[in-house]
């Protein structure tokens, strides 16, 4: 599945596909992100916080889920650290589909991620 990473390593955030674990063999399963793989600082900071967001937009809502690290001891991140705050850690946002599963971002939902992510 991709996701949207903003890593403290990269000046602006890019879509990658982040690692998942399925709940069967099926293509249809539901699958669990691991977040962990992507964002750095493991010995600082082992745990991973998360959040659901709801984004209405005219008739339409979007649900993502973000997972971060956030700590005064991880470097600091360029891509979310603008007009005056400072975020220090990486951040990776998954698009949430029907009953709160994990689904790909799609190309709306990264522009929505990004204003999101801005505000």
């Amino acid at each position: 599945l991709r996701c949207r990473l903003y890593s403290t390593s990269l000046a602006k955030p890019h879509q990658v596909a982040i690692p998942t674990r399925c709940a069967n063999l099926s293509h249809k399963a539901q699958h669990f992100p691991v977040p962990e793989s992507m964002l750095q600082g493991a010995c600082l900071q082992p745990y991973v916080h998360s959040c659901q967001v709801t984004v209405h937009e005219a008739q339409h809502t979007y649900w993502f889920c973000i997972f971060f690290k956030q700590h005064c001891y991880l470097p600091l991140n360029p891509a979310l650290s603008a007009g005056g705050s400072l975020f220090q850690g990486d951040a990776a946002i998954m698009q949430l589909g029907e009953a709160s599963h994990v689904v790909n971002m799609r190309g709306r939902d990264v522009a929505i991620a990004d204003f999101m992510m801005a505000w």
